[in-house]
């Protein structure tokens, strides 16, 4: 028998699980605070509050001596959910032990099945809300993506009847009704090397490691070259586009947004710059005819302090062409960061142009990839069409 989580079970105000009874006795930490010594295989928690998440770890001991971990990263069941963005109050749950690494995922509503990624390759079609990955390395960090669909008719966001009859007929007219009236969800989850999530509490450092810094970066950019315009009776049939692909550094770009903050600064700042690219347009020959930028003023930043170390904002995005009567580029970000190195971000936006996001921890140069989504055509940026959901987690 393996020593394994074997259940894990959420109520309102209650996490309850248990694991193989393989020998010995136990110990339960919860963020680092010591709660269970004992030989039952099982351990309930009502000291909680509503979705935040929680770290557990459970020792097994014999002769004295830690022989074996399991470490579970969770959150408290949320009884009230944000319509606007179904991912943001779901219980994520991710178990890390030397033979498994398991998630499992609060059930979205009318969802039939997930696709299962792990490290940019597909894994598995599953139709439960949980996944068990065995075929592990220790010493290597894995990014899991979870991914699921739904017509948004069966969404429980405001408007969701009107909005779905509109994503119908403009489908129609675009020659992708099916596709536009689909909602996509997007859970990604990076988890560290096991190795090190699994060491003894003894062994920890008594004060976890702080993080100085965070940086936040989101771009929406046109892949191609030349982009025709959508709309026949314009004089401007071509736009230029940023010719690249995804790039935390790419200089071109429709929008760019940077957030820092700075724990190690005195004030603990948190700066926030915006930036628009040029609109170019050109004629039936691709020859130039006008060039524009668009206001900035529709990408604004609110900042939201939580207690013990924790700092977070809400990010707004509706950001237009200047040179066309045409949809808006439309994302939302909510963003949740601490000095112990966790974070939490989620959103939505358009599917359309390409949006790539990236985070970097600490003072360094390193982006690393959140989310990289390429466009589905100029046309799903219309209101009318349904919404990419997002979430990302870390468990380091």
């Amino acid at each position: 028998m393996l020593f394994e989580i074997k259940s894990v079970r959420h109520q309102p105000g209650m996490i309850s699980f248990s694991w193989n009874d393989v020998g010995g006795f136990y110990n339960v930490y919860k963020d680092g605070k010591h709660l269970y010594e004992g030989d039952a295989p099982e351990f309930q928690d009502g000291d909680l509050e509503q979705g935040k998440v929680y770290q557990y770890v459970i020792e097994r001991v014999e002769n004295n001596q830690v022989v074996d971990v399991i470490a579970m990263q969770t959150s408290a069941f949320a009884t009230e959910k944000n319509v606007e963005n179904p991912l943001q109050s779901l219980v994520v749950t991710a178990i890390v032990a030397r033979t498994q690494i398991v998630l499992s995922w609060e059930e979205i509503n009318d969802v039939e099945e997930y696709a299962i990624y792990r490290n940019g390759e597909f894994l598995a079609m599953v139709n439960a809300n949980r996944f068990i990955d065995r075929d592990i390395d220790v010493d290597q960090s894995y990014v899991y993506l979870i991914r699921s669909r739904r017509p948004i008719r069966k969404s429980g966001e405001r408007y969701a009847s009107v909005k779905s009859v509109l994503s119908i007929v403009f489908g129609a007219l675009t020659a992708s009704r099916k596709e536009t009236a689909i909602e996509t969800f997007t859970t990604v989850k990076l988890i560290g090397k096991p190795n090190t999530i699994l060491r003894p509490m003894n062994e920890r450092e008594q004060e976890p490691e702080s993080i100085d810094q965070w940086r936040f970066r989101y771009t929406t950019f046109l892949a191609d070259e030349w982009v025709r315009n959508p709309n026949p009776l314009s004089p401007n049939h071509y736009f230029k586009g940023d010719g690249r692909g995804f790039d935390p550094i790419g200089e071109g770009f429709r929008t760019r947004v940077d957030i820092e903050l700075a724990y190690d600064e005195k004030g603990e700042p948190m700066r926030f710059t915006k930036d628009v690219g040029p609109s170019i347009s050109y004629d039936h020959l691709k020859r130039f005819r006008e060039k524009a930028k668009a206001s900035a003023d529709g990408i604004t930043m609110k900042r939201i302090d939580r207690k013990k170390g924790g700092s977070g904002f809400i990010l707004t995005h509706c950001i237009g062409n200047p040179l066309a009567a045409a949809p808006s580029i439309d994302y939302e970000v909510t963003a949740d960061f601490n000095r112990e190195g966790t974070f939490d971000m989620s959103g939505y936006f358009d599917p359309a142009p390409h949006h790539e996001i990236y985070l970097m921890k600490g003072r360094g140069d390193r982006w690393r990839p959140i989310l990289q989504v390429e466009s589905r055509g100029l046309a799903f940026m219309s209101d009318a069409i349904a919404y990419h959901y997002w979430r990302c987690t870390n468990f380091e």
